[in-house]
C-alpha cells in the first residue's frame, strides 16, 4: 500500500509491514479500533506524519497502555544495545 495506495479508504492488506495492524505483531483482530486517527492515515504507518502518544497507539491496538509501555522499554533497550554494540565493535570504549 504505502504512499502510492490510490484509495481513501484503509488498506486491508494485513501482510503489509507497512499495515498498522500487520499480521506478524499477533493482534487480536476482535479488539482494533479503526479510530480516526488510523482512518486517517488509511493504516498505512508510512503516511504517519505525527508521531503517535502511547493512549493513541493502545487505543487504537486495543491494547492497555501499560502493555504499549512495555513495547517502548524493549525497543528502547534494543536501541541501546545495538548503539553500544555498534560503539565498542568501532573501538570507541576500549
Amino acid at each position: 500500500m504505502c504512499k502510492e495506495w490510490p484509495d481513501s479508504k484503509p488498506c486491508l492488506n494485513y501482510r503489509c509491514p507497512h499495515n498498522l495492524f500487520w499480521e506478524g505483531l499477533g493482534l487480536n483482530r476482535r479488539k482494533i479500533n479503526l479510530t480516526s486517527k488510523a482512518l486517517e492515515i488509511r493504516n498505512c504507518c508510512c503516511l504517519i506524519k505525527n508521531p503517535w502518544t502511547s493512549e493513541e497507539i493502545a487505543k487504537t491496538w486495543g491494547l492497555p497502555k501499560e502493555r504499549i509501555r512495555e513495547f517502548e522499554a524493549g525497543a528502547w533497550r534494543k536501541v541501546l544495545k545495538q548503539n553500544f554494540h555498534r560503539h565498542l565493535s568501532k573501538g570507541i570504549y576500549s
